[in-house]
């Protein structure tokens, strides 16, 4: 705990998404588990890697690190930064005051035709 959020009581609750798959898809996110970054832990194939980085694919890299990525994080996500020098980090990402208008992690991710992979 603690890299999205400090406190187990924290209001999490998306009261302005509605749309079922977009809050599952939010928890998923929130908790690291996506069917592209672990199905292989089913399938029995060998892990997920960045085409890019050749690091090993997971939530944090698509969201915070990749450096391949940059330009299209710093359309979607330019309000999601740290006040230090414009790091991203999965708190403020993945937090109440980046999806409240526009979704825009949805939006990223669309751009990067990732979506229905998720």
């Amino acid at each position: 705990m603690g890299e999205i959020t400090s406190s187990i009581f924290h209001d999490w609750t998306n009261t302005h998404i509605r749309d079922r798959r977009t809050q599952i898809l939010l928890a998923r996110f929130r908790i690291g588990h996506t069917f592209l970054t672990q199905s292989y832990l089913l399938t029995r194939d060998p892990q997920p890697f960045c085409d890019d980085c050749l690091v090993p694919l997971t939530v944090r890299h698509l969201l915070v690190e990749c450096p391949s990525l940059m330009g299209l994080r710093h359309h979607y996500l330019y309000r999601c930064r740290g006040r230090d020098s414009g790091v991203y980090y999965l708190s403020k990402v993945l937090g109440p005051a980046c999806l409240a208008t526009g979704h825009d992690v949805f939006r990223f991710l669309g751009e990067l035709d990732l979506l229905p992979n998720l």
